[in-house]
């Protein structure tokens, strides 16, 4: 079943909470899969991505009335300003993923990598038009061929501080992000 990505203007955060974790329960575990012999393997290292960026009120706009967008619009709306000549480089750093792994495993390689992306990133890259991230995020985590490469380590919403949010308000944001997930890549 294929969920709606947005739900009035809006991130897809809730309504199928039983369907969510039920896939989550049953979810395929990336070890299981792919060419490693993991009995064999001596020494490892893992690398984790976590990718973030906020959503700020528009500080072209009165604050009172400001539209909320993603701090890389921002930078991307305001280059000479600060490091924002640096936003093209997030953009593609947030999309790169999708385009190493397949490239690793066209070359015989067998590649993992942990993924965090915030919420409130996918969200800001969606209101930004820039498809072209989740696209290529979607064929990693979608495609049998690469999905064993890549875990998920899910994340929050709104990239809440875990030590000092409420434990009931930080699952919350998981299960928002769990749904917002599914939205966006397929509850598979």
């Amino acid at each position: 079943m294929n969920l709606p990505e947005y739900v009035d203007g809006l991130p897809n955060l809730c309504g199928s909470e039983a369907m969510i974790a039920e896939a989550v329960s049953r979810a395929v575990r990336p070890r299981d899969q792919g060419e490693i012999d993991w009995g064999r393997v001596k020494s490892a290292y893992a690398i984790a991505l976590h990718m973030h960026q906020p959503l700020i009120p528009n500080p072209d706009q009165e604050l009172g009335r400001a539209e909320v967008i993603s701090n890389l619009k921002y930078m991307m709306d305001h280059p000479n300003e600060g490091d924002n000549h640096n936003a093209a480089v997030f953009h593609w750093c947030y999309k790169r993923m999708g385009e190493f792994i397949p490239r690793l495993i066209a070359e015989g390689k067998q590649p993992r990598v942990m993924l965090d992306y915030s919420g409130t990133l996918l969200h800001g890259l969606h209101a930004m038009g820039l498809r072209d991230v989740c696209d290529s995020l979607r064929t990693i985590t979608s495609d049998p061929r690469y999905r064993h490469c890549v875990e998920w380590l899910g994340s929050a919403l709104g990239h809440p501080v875990a030590p000092s949010t409420p434990v009931q308000d930080y699952r919350l944001h998981v299960q928002a992000w769990r749904h917002f997930f599914a939205a966006l890549f397929g509850v598979e």
